[in-house]
């Protein structure tokens, strides 16, 4: 399976990069993982949140590949256990999906055309973390899901 996580902008704090690269060396175990980043559209005083989010879904339309399965995180978006994240990247692997995309949006989130493009709108909480953070959770929840697959011990 490939996964490719899309985001707006960098990681800048040093601890949650250091949590990311964590979980990308144990997911890597399992999959093949790519991690693309776009550019933050800037944002001055007079920038509307809309127009910005248009932007950075532009950037994040344009890098994706036609044939991958887009998983879009959006506070809306529906909630899962990670049993259930477990199930789902298993359903796709049997129907020969080898591909995904998951993508998180920036500071404003996703524009409506990058969530009317997602084959799944995933929330991970109907709390708001800041990006980074939800890097993170995502990261480590695809990992897990990986080792509910296998039957390993982590998820315990």
């Amino acid at each position: 399976m490939q996964i490719t996580l899309f985001t707006v902008g960098k990681i800048k704090d040093a601890c949650y990069r250091d949590a990311a690269q964590n979980y990308i060396k144990r997911l890597k175990h399992y999959a093949v993982y790519d991690e693309i980043e776009v550019r933050e559209a800037r944002s001055g005083k007079n920038a509307r949140a809309s127009a910005i989010k248009e932007e950075e879904g532009h950037r994040l339309l344009r890098a994706l590949r036609p044939n991958a399965v887009v998983v879009a995180l959006d506070p809306a978006g529906k909630l899962c256990s990670s049993e259930t994240l477990a199930k789902s990247l298993t359903d796709l692997r049997v129907q020969s999906q080898s591909r995904i995309a998951f993508l998180i949006g920036g500071p404003f989130g996703l524009a409506p055309r990058v969530l009317s493009r997602a084959d799944w709108r995933l929330s991970l909480s109907p709390m708001t973390f800041p990006h980074e953070l939800s890097r993170v959770i995502l990261l480590e929840q695809l990992y897990r899901a990986f080792t509910i697959i296998r039957g390993e011990n982590y998820h315990k």
